[in-house]
């Protein structure tokens, strides 16, 4: 099976939310108020678990009236905000309001079946599993009030003071809590908030006028969709988180890429600076595995999980045997575990066995564990009793390298 044909929908519904929260994302950045999309996507996940304790399944006309309604609310809120003392950051405020509704969720959900599951579902969100209805709904939701949006910006209709500028402030947070609820319940808090500020951000520093600023938001974030979707698909990664982190890695790339293209200077610093650093890095690590051959090691893991081939320069035949075997147990223990787990949940949810059922799978549930830490053990004391034939090698090694270096830079050389 083609991946764009299982991921055309998810894609699509990302670009629809990403067309649709970089213009909002734009105004947001203009108003300073960074942080108002993550705390109305709050409220109107806080109104999502209001309803789930209720027992209004997701994507029902309560659940979406409890989102709706708690999203109003933070809106009316925000609006207020205006009103504080001088003295008080408008930021902190909105800070509070959405630690508030977050605490609020977490001791809803604390107590309730399958709470974590729906925690989850709120910050993720399930991308890959939406509808083409609800991709639908969105677009006839978003449609009249992006449509709004832009010709209030182009008429002005966004400045103001005093009273109108509260209702301006109120009408806006109020569309804003619209698209937010209907956003929140594809794709969660988080990749909410990115399709909001990442787009726009970029954007905002490869172009000058709104317009181009849109354009380039929704390109970007397009085509950070697209890699994000195919690596969680490869990876068999969470979608939600996956984007996220895509998302963060175009900023990156866009606030650094151009500076290093368009200075030579930057880029020849850029490489040195990279190579000293890795040397650095290697040193320190030469140095702590010769200092403590037993303790974590973590660039030798990973460069031993790069490249595997690397355990045969320190091990012996018998010593990488034996963590080939223990892996493979690791491995059977794990999908059994699995297996165990997915059955459990069941049992709990739908009420398929009977308690004593339940209980002997959690007993073999613990004996799997034990199971998968003792072959973990094994993994972990062959390869530190490898690692401390290391000890006088690299420590020789580093001497000779801390030798070489003061030769080079400490003492006066003749031509």
């Amino acid at each position: 099976m083609n991946p764009l044909d299982f991921l055309g929908l998810p894609l699509m519904a990302c670009l629809l939310l990403i067309v649709v929260h970089c213009q909002f994302g734009l105004h947001v950045i203009q108003r300073n108020v960074i942080f108002v999309d993550l705390t109305l996507a709050q409220c109107a996940a806080l109104g999502a678990t209001v309803a789930f304790m209720q027992g209004h399944l997701p994507g029902t006309l309560g659940a979406y009236a409890w989102s709706l309604g708690l999203a109003w609310a933070g809106a009316l809120a925000l609006s207020l905000i205006r009103f504080a003392p001088k003295n008080v950051p408008h930021e902190a405020l909105v800070g509070v309001l959405y630690v508030a509704c977050s605490a609020g969720g977490v001791l809803l959900i604390d107590s309730a079946p399958q709470g974590a599951e729906h925690l989850k579902q709120m910050l993720t969100g399930s991308i890959l599993t939406v509808t083409p209805e609800e991709v639908l709904k969105a677009a006839l939701i978003y449609t009249p009030i992006i449509g709004l949006l832009h010709l209030a910006s182009r008429r002005g209709w966004m400045a103001g003071n005093g009273g109108r500028a509260w209702l301006i402030d109120l009408l806006f947070y109020a569309a804003f809590g619209v698209v937010v609820t209907s956003s929140v319940a594809m794709a969660g808090v988080l990749l909410v908030f990115s399709f909001l500020i990442i787009p726009a951000v970029c954007g905002k520093l490869l172009a000058n006028s709104l317009g181009r600023q849109w354009a380039w938001g929704i390109a970007l974030g397009g085509l950070a969709s697209l890699g994000g979707l195919l690596l969680s698909l490869w990876a068999d990664t969470s979608p939600g988180a996956t984007l996220v982190t895509v998302f963060a890695v175009v900023l990156l790339l866009v606030m650094v890429v151009p500076r290093l293209v368009m200075s030579v200077a930057v880029r020849r610093h850029a490489v040195w600076l990279s190579v000293r650093t890795a040397a650095v890095a290697v040193g320190v690590s030469l140095a702590w595995l010769a200092a403590q051959p037993r303790a974590d090691q973590p660039l030798l893991d990973v460069a031993e999980k790069a490249m595997p081939a690397l355990q045969s320069v320190y091990m012996r035949t018998d010593e990488r045997d034996a963590i080939a075997d223990s892996q493979a147990y690791v491995k059977r223990y794990a999908g059994e575990l699995d297996k165990l787990s997915e059955r459990e949940r069941n049992s709990r949810w739908m009420g398929t066995d009977d308690d004593e059922t339940v209980r002997r799978i959690s007993s073999f549930q613990q004996s799997y564990n034990e199971m998968i830490k003792g072959e973990q053990f094994v993994m972990q004391e062959t390869r530190a009793r490898a690692r401390e034939r290391l000890r006088w090698p690299v420590t020789l090694i580093l001497m000779m390298g801390m030798s070489g270096y003061l030769l080079r830079n400490r003492l006066p050389l003749r031509r």
